[in-house]
């Protein structure tokens, strides 16, 4: 199998530019983690001359469309952040990968850059235990164990998200470095609420009164809605962990190579 990778360096007429990490995150509460400031969907937040954050909202095409405006406002390199699902079994909330590689839906796989992800790592793992598995490109919501369970044996993946590949895939166009940044919410081992799978539109966004309304009738779920909370928690708590370690060092991209 090929793997792809994109290049390690940007360069306009022939020098290399002052780094500015972009970074691609798909829901607001992911944002939070990085910054108490609001950003429309869709938009931009410079947190300083050097990070640029994305809000691009969940899904492959949003992704994709976010990690272009980076690009188009002087990103040298793309990060995706947020929160997985795990299909490693040994895996639980709050846990971290740096995946080493991002399967596509269609089947491509995208290194991430090995540098980057080695500096990242190092700075981590005295604070955190760091997973440096693959991660997979999944276009819905998975939210069955019993298909955690078969996409983890025919690919070797530890967990999945909406966005990753699709950001990787863009800096593989623009010839940026990439990474991705990932924190465990859902075991492989739960079945999500119906209340709570039902409630997701065709792009990945969880609507909250929708939940709420299913879960009235089903009150049931609402053991797996409390449950789930708490595994947003503890990635939410992870995802701040690893902003206050890794921001000041520019997430440990300088002289990525």
């Amino acid at each position: 199998m090929t793997i792809k990778t994109p290049s390690p360096l940007r360069e306009r007429a022939g020098e290399r530019v002052k780094q500015r990490i972009g970074i691609l995150v798909a829901m607001p509460q992911e944002c939070r983690s990085l910054t108490a400031k609001r950003v429309p969907e869709g938009g931009l937040l410079a947190l300083d001359e050097g990070v640029l954050l994305g809000l691009s909202g969940a899904g492959p095409e949003a992704a994709a469309r976010c990690a272009a405006l980076l690009f188009a406002q002087g990103a040298t390199a793309l990060l995706s952040w947020g929160c997985a699902a795990a299909l490693d079994p040994a895996l639980k909330p709050g846990d971290l990968i740096l995946p080493v590689s991002i399967i596509g839906a269609d089947g491509q796989t995208l290194a991430t850059d090995p540098a980057w992800r080695a500096r990242l790592a190092g700075l981590l793992e005295a604070k955190l235990p760091v997973c440096q598995g693959k991660l997979l490109e999944n276009r819905r919501i998975v939210s069955s164990a019993q298909e955690k369970q078969a996409l983890f044996a025919a690919t070797g993946a530890v967990a999945l998200d909406m966005e990753s590949a699709a950001a990787a895939r863009a800096a593989l166009d623009f010839k940026l470095p990439f990474l991705a940044v990932r924190s465990i919410v859902d075991p492989a081992s739960i079945d999500i609420p119906p209340s709570i799978a039902a409630a997701f539109d065709e792009n990945g966004v969880l609507h909250v009164g929708k939940m709420l309304g299913r879960a009235l009738l089903r009150p049931v779920d609402f053991i797996g809605i409390i449950r789930l909370g708490r595994h947003f928690g503890a990635a939410m708590k992870t995802l701040q962990t690893v902003a206050a370690i890794a921001y000041s060092a520019r997430f440990s991209s300088c002289n990525v190579s």
